[in-house]
């Protein structure tokens, strides 16, 4: 059984594909500021895996900011010292309003990439080369046109979707 890291697990999205890993006989760790979400989301996720019998899976949450490298080193390590170490990472951790980040862009750019930057840096000194991302519609600006497809132009218009699309840019540079 593989172990997957999901930043932001405790989150709509993240519970979700909390139970679709563990569906698909994955041993998750999420790590979750709780910032904007609740571990009442993990506690629903067990209730759902239960009663489809998957009990035996393990759902290890550890509350800490990805920004802090330590905390991540040591997620890291203290699951391969139990014979797990992590192989993936599903990565949505980050502040989520639109509209926030057009009045504290600041904040913004320090936890969504700042927290990613160091996530990658922990990932690469643990040799773990897989990462999915979760990226935004908004690293397309103002399309006049939908559905929005993936081959339009990025053209974000704000500064959370100028971070996404910064992280993209990252991404397809280093992987």
């Amino acid at each position: 059984m593989k172990t997957i890291l999901v930043t932001g697990g405790t989150g709509f999205i993240g519970s979700h594909v909390c139970i679709n890993l563990i569906e698909s006989n994955f041993r998750i760790i999420v790590a979750d500021s709780n910032v904007n979400s609740s571990t009442v989301s993990l506690k629903r996720v067990k209730k759902i895996v239960d009663q489809k019998n998957y009990s035996e899976k393990e759902i290890i949450f550890k509350r800490g900011d990805i920004r802090d490298e330590m905390f991540l080193k040591n997620l890291f390590t203290q699951s391969a010292e139990k014979g797990h170490p992590i192989k993936g990472v599903i990565h949505l951790a980050g502040l989520k309003s639109v509209e926030e980040s057009s009045r504290k862009p600041l904040l913004y750019w320090d936890n969504n990439l700042g927290g990613t930057l160091i996530l990658l840096k922990v990932m690469k000194s643990f040799n773990c080369k897989t990462i999915v991302f979760s990226s935004s519609a908004t690293i397309y600006g103002n399309s006049k046109i939908n559905p929005i497809k993936e081959s339009f132009e990025i053209n974000p218009i704000n500064p959370y979707g100028q971070i996404k699309a910064t992280i993209e840019a990252i991404l397809d540079s280093i992987f």
